[in-house]
């Protein structure tokens, strides 16, 4: 009973940083999965994966209300995501997950810093154009992202969203909503991988679901009214936190 009320603790927390923040909550539920509770790595990516997608769709429901969702880049990006979390799934068993989690230490800490640096609120940014500059380049981060979302278990929020804001140059409010609702469609596609080769524990499933349902659905409803200096200010420090949860275990043994 103790394990399944921190399943669902872990939902809970996770499912209320995730939507307000935009993220699917994997960041948050890893560490807690893992940590706290005490699971295994290779049980708790399923679990996590899973997860997102019930937080994204309970969160993105919110800003789908509110018009804060980029419908065209959801459709396009969502594709090479949903391709990349395919491919990332099926290579999880053959990937040292050491190196993996390395890799995306250091595109999360970039990501940090270049988010709380932001863009210039002088310049002018015009939509269609960086879609037509940028688009290319973006569609290769997306499957990139989706393939090592997968093998660590977390949305891949943490990289979409900054690029969504610094590169496409979407208003923060829309990338929120717009990562929210893609990060959904691309873990379907891996959690249908992970059940198809019975990997996901359905106890932990359970408990975790209970709890990110409603954490997400306040979650969402409060990031519809946040500032955008206290989304950066956020979003800042939950990326490092990632990317120190992230690094900690492969630098010690290192080391």
């Amino acid at each position: 009973m103790l394990d399944f009320s921190l399943y669902l603790l872990c939902g809970l927390v996770a499912g209320l940083l995730g939507g307000y923040l935009g993220l699917g909550g994997g960041i948050v539920m890893m560490p807690f999965l893992t940590v706290i509770a005490g699971v295994n790595v290779k049980a708790a990516v399923p679990v996590s994966i899973t997860a997102i997608v019930v937080n994204s769709l309970a969160a993105s429901s919110e800003y789908l209300k509110k018009g804060m969702v980029d419908l065209e880049l959801v459709v396009i990006l969502s594709v090479f995501m949903v391709l990349g979390n395919i491919t990332g799934s099926l290579l999880s068993e053959h990937i040292p997950g050491d190196y993996t989690r390395l890799m995306l230490t250091v595109i999360v800490v970039y990501a940090a810093f270049s988010l709380l640096k932001g863009r210039r609120t002088t310049e002018r940014m015009t939509f269609a154009d960086n879609r037509a500059r940028y688009l290319l380049i973006t569609t290769v981060v997306a499957f990139v992202t989706g393939a090592l979302s997968a093998v660590v278990g977390i949305g891949g929020g943490v990289v979409i969203l900054p690029v969504l804001y610094l590169v496409i140059g979407l208003p923060l409010s829309t990338a929120r909503g717009t990562t929210s609702l893609m990060i959904g469609f691309s873990a379907a596609a891996a959690t249908t991988v992970y059940f198809l080769n019975g990997q996901i524990e359905p106890v932990i499933v359970s408990g975790v679901i209970l709890g990110i349902i409603v954490g997400a659905k306040l979650g969402g409803f409060l990031g519809t009214m946040a500032k955008p200096l206290v989304i950066k200010l956020m979003l800042f420090s939950v990326l490092l936190y990632l990317a120190f949860r992230l690094a900690y275990e492969p630098v010690r043994e290192l080391l």
